[in-house]
C-alpha cells in the first residue's frame, strides 16, 4: 500500500508558532461540522436513554464528529506528517457514522415489515461496512468512501424513509429528505471541485452543505417515531423530555 505523491509545496498552508499546518481553511470548516456534531450528539442524550434506535442515531453524531475532526486535523492540517494512511481513521469513523444511521433506520422500519425483511436488512449493514472497510483500506481512494455514502444514506436511509413516510407521515421524516438533498448537493459540489480559490475551495464549499445536512439529520433524529411495541411509552417519554 503506497502513499501517493504530493508536492505539500503547492498546498496553501500557514506558520502557527513555528507548525506548518496545510489548508488551514479546509481545518476550520471541518471542525465547524465537528462542533454541529457534538452539539447533536449532546441534545439527543435523553432519548439515546429511551430506545436504541435513537441510541444509534445519536452515534451517528459522534462518530461523525470524530470524522469530521480527524479528517480535518490529520487528513488536510497534518497530510505532509501522516500521508494517505492519515486520511484512513477519518474515512472509517464516517463510515462507521453512516452504518449506524442506517441501522438507525433500519430499526424505524423493522416494525413496519415482515420479519425476515428486518433481519436481512441488518445483515446487510454487517457485510456492507466490512466490504467498504476493505476496499478503503485497499485503494486508500476517497472515492469508496464516497460510494458506501451513496449506498447508506441516499439508498438505504433514503429510500427507508420515504417507505415510512408513505406508511405513517413520520414527522421526522421530511427533515431526512432536506438532509439527503443538501447531502448531494455537497457531492455535487465536491465532485465538480467547485471553488472561489485556495483559501475557499470545494472542500469548504461542500463542507458548509454538509454542516447544514447534518443539522437537518439531528432534526430529523430528534424527531423520529418509533412503531414497535413500545411505541406508546417512548412516545409518552419523548413527550416528557421536550423531545
Amino acid at each position: 500500500m503506497n502513499d501517493i505523491a504530493i508536492d505539500y509545496s503547492k498546498v496553501h498552508q500557514i506558520q502557527l508558532f513555528g507548525i506548518t499546518i496545510l489548508e488551514p481553511s479546509t481545518v476550520i470548516s471541518s471542525l465547524m461540522m465537528t462542533l454541529v456534531c457534538i452539539y447533536a450528539f449532546i441534545k439527543l442524550d435523553k432519548l439515546g436513554k429511551v430506545h436504541r434506535m435513537y441510541k444509534q442515531m445519536q452515534y451517528f453524531f459522534l462518530f461523525m464528529g470524530l470524522a469530521t475532526a480527524i479528517g480535518g486535523v490529520l487528513g488536510h492540517g497534518f497530510l505532509y506528517v501522516t500521508g494517505m494512511r492519515g486520511k484512513i481513521p477519518g474515512w472509517f469513523a464516517s463510515m462507521i457514522a453512516v452504518a449506524l444511521f442506517e441501522r438507525a433506520a433500519i430499526w424505524h422500519v423493522k416494525p413496519l415489515l415482515p420479519r425476515k425483511w428486518g433481519k436481512l436488512l441488518g445483515k446487510l449493514n454487517y457485510i456492507e461496512l466490512f466490504i467498504f472497510f476493505v476496499l478503503t483500506f485497499i485503494t486508500l481512494s476517497f472515492i469508496v468512501v464516497e460510494v458506501h455514502a451513496v449506498y447508506g444514506l441516499f439508498l438505504m436511509l433514503f429510500t427507508i424513509e420515504v417507505y415510512v413516510y408513505r406508511k405513517k407521515k413520520d414527522p421526522g421524516s421530511p427533515y431526512i429528505f432536506i438532509a439527503t438533498l443538501l447531502g448531494a448537493v455537497s457531492a455535487g459540489l465536491h465532485a465538480l471541485k467547485f471553488s472561489f480559490g485556495p483559501w475557499f475551495n470545494y472542500n469548504d464549499i461542500s463542507h458548509i452543505t454538509m454542516g447544514a445536512s447534518i443539522w437537518y439529520y439531528y432534526q430529523g433524529a430528534r424527531r423520529m417515531m418509533f412503531y414497535g411495541e413500545e411505541k406508546e411509552k417512548i412516545a409518552r417519554i419523548k413527550e416528557e423530555i421536550g423531545a
